[in-house]
C-alpha cells in the first residue's frame, strides 16, 4: 500500500518539532523559530486560491478530531480541563505586556512570517515585542501539540 503523502509530511513535522523542542531544552533557544514553523505547517498554514484564504495545514486533514488542552488562568496547558477542538485552541488569547491579547494562531504566524521562522520582517510592527517570552510560548505550545500528535502517530 502506498504511503499517504500528508501522513509522511505530518510525521516528519512532528519529528522536527520534537527535535527542535529537545534542542531548546538543551540551551539552544533559537530553535523556537523551527518549532514555530512546524506548528504552522501542522496547525495553521494557509494559501490563497481564487482570492480566498484556504487552510492547507496538515493536522486538520490527518486528524480532523484533534483536541488539545486549553490554557488555564496561569497560562499553562491544563490536562485537567476538557480539550478544545483545534480552531478554538488556536483562538485562545495569550497575554501581552500592554494588557491586550494575541491568539496562539497569531503568535505562531507572526513568529513564522516576521521573526525568522520562514520570513524576516525587521519593522517593529510585528507586535511580538508586546508578548513576554515569545520563545517560551512557542515551546509550551509545541510541547502540547507534540504530546497530542505523538499519541495519534503511535496508534493510541
Amino acid at each position: 500500500m502506498a504511503e499517504i503523502p500528508e501522513l509522511v509530511y505530518g510525521q516528519d513535522a512532528v519529528k522536527i518539532l520534537s527535535t527542535s523542542l529537545e534542542l531548546i531544552a538543551q540551551g539552544r533557544p533559537e530553535f523556537y523559530r523551527v518549532a514555530a514553523l512546524q506548528l504552522r505547517l501542522l496547525l495553521c498554514d494557509t494559501t490563497r486560491r481564487h482570492n480566498r484564504v484556504v487552510d492547507i495545514s496538515l493536522a486538520p486533514r490527518l486528524w480532523p478530531e484533534l483536541r488539545l488542552h486549553p490554557l488555564n488562568e496561569q497560562g499553562i496547558f491544563d490536562p485537567a480541563m476538557p480539550p478544545l477542538p483545534l480552531d478554538r485552541w488556536l483562538m485562545q488569547p495569550i497575554p501581552t505586556s500592554w494588557g491586550g491579547t494575541q491568539t496562539l494562531r497569531e503568535l505562531i504566524r507572526r513568529v513564522c512570517d516576521q521573526q525568522g521562522g520562514a520570513h524576516v520582517d525587521l519593522k517593529p510592527r510585528a507586535g511580538l515585542q508586546n508578548i513576554p517570552d515569545v520563545p517560551g510560548w512557542i515551546r509550551k505550545a509545541g510541547l502540547e501539540v507534540k504530546a497530542a500528535l505523538a499519541e495519534r502517530l503511535s496508534g493510541r
